[in-house]
């Protein structure tokens, strides 16, 4: 299925980007972050190139993924206290990929095309998107949340390899220190700040 020309490549873009459909979104959020890890680097290239051309002033699309990057909530209440899941496999943890650094990569992917810039890498998305399509501050904090978010996954996900667990994203709150807990509480507040600023560019309200 994905074995295409460089004209056949530049046209499924394109028709995905014109008509950002649940399954059209999905391929694009996936293939607009592709690297070339066999063959011709200058084939690869030249369809990215292509395809965040197109993208960048693709306001319809803009609006989708702004849409899908808000969905992606915070586990905090109104109050910024911690949401944790009340039963289940993963019951007393919250899920800091589904509620926290998902949501920044959706966001950089957004600024980053919608500012024309075919960077792959979500910190180089941020930066280079800064004083563009996203405040500096705002590029900063949601650099500073993300690496804080990767410190402290990396960390609990280190303690449960060591435990000969599974790895995951699901950390109990009360496992962390205090100031871990609310550098967690600064983190998610600084994604929801962002997701709610989405909101008032965006009509994500309506899709």
């Amino acid at each position: 299925q994905w074995r295409m020309t460089v004209s056949e490549w530049e046209k499924t873009f394109s028709t995905w980007i014109g008509a950002p459909e649940p399954d059209a979104l999905l391929n694009a959020q996936i293939f607009f972050d592709f690297r070339v890890i066999a063959g011709s680097n200058e084939l690869g290239q030249e369809v990215h190139d292509t395809a965040v051309r197109l993208g960048a002033n693709a306001r319809r699309m803009h609006a989708h993924l702004a849409s899908l990057a808000a969905r992606r909530e915070p586990p905090l209440t109104f109050f910024k206290g911690l949401v944790v899941e009340r039963s289940g496999e993963y019951a007393n943890t919250l899920d800091v990929k589904k509620g926290g650094t998902a949501g920044i990569v959706q966001m950089a992917r957004l600024y980053a095309l919608s500012a024309g810039h075919s960077s792959v890498e979500t910190r180089e998305r941020l930066r280079q998107a800064s004083g563009k399509t996203v405040s500096p501050a705002g590029s900063q904090n949601l650099l500073d949340a993300f690496d804080y978010l990767r410190s402290i996954t990396l960390k609990h996900q280190a303690s449960q390899i060591r435990a000969g667990q599974q790895p995951n994203y699901h950390i109990d709150p009360k496992q962390l220190s205090g100031m871990e807990r609310e550098n967690l509480r600064d983190a998610f507040s600084i994604i929801k700040n962002m997701q709610n600023a989405l909101a008032t560019k965006y009509p994500v309200r309506n899709i």
